[in-house]
């Protein structure tokens, strides 16, 4: 398996894949990795669960401590929307890839080993910034509909569109 370069390394400077998920790391195992870029967002990081656990807590410790019942009440209906959200966050995730490996024939976005796309290198026809309510993120997107999308929660946004655009010949659009 060759070995990445760093986020902020020098070109051709080898570093190890240890940061991406061990699942990930097996799965490009016998691939020529050019980089590997993990995602450093967990589930548990989603605001739809996030928001409404910590006002959970926050309310029902003001509803006890203050003896309001309307307090206790709100920081119940808080947790009961909280595992609502559950499920909806849980499969979500599960389409969300937690690396973006970079090869010399094209690109995978992997899911803790399981290949959620892939794009070629051959196939690529644009490398687009995508903005909306500004968020950005960034498509690598080929002739038949296929993408990859680049979230910001990537590592090193920057050099994996740098390092795509080297290793497919096409230019980024809107960056």
């Amino acid at each position: 398996m060759a070995s990445e370069e760093g986020p902020g390394g020098a070109p051709g400077e080898p570093t190890p894949l240890a940061p991406i998920h061990p699942d990930d790391l097996a799965a490009v195992e016998s691939l020529e990795v050019v980089a590997a870029h993990r995602n450093e967002s967990h589930w548990w990081n989603h605001a739809s669960f996030v928001l409404p656990l910590l006002g959970a807590i926050v309310f029902l410790a003001i509803g006890q401590l203050a003896g309001s019942a309307e307090a206790t009440g709100f920081g119940i209906f808080l947790g009961v929307v909280m595992v609502l959200q559950l499920p909806i966050v849980w499969f979500t995730w599960r389409r969300t890839a937690t690396a973006i490996v970079l090869t010399t024939s094209g690109a995978l976005a992997l899911h803790r080993g399981r290949t959620l796309t892939e794009v070629r290198w051959t196939e690529l026809e644009r490398i687009e910034r995508v903005e909306t309510l500004g968020n950005v993120r960034w498509r690598l997107a080929e002739r038949g509909g296929t993408h990859i999308a680049v979230e910001g929660e990537i590592e090193d946004v920057a050099g994996l569109v740098e390092r795509a655009s080297a290793l497919s010949g096409v230019e980024p659009e809107g960056g």
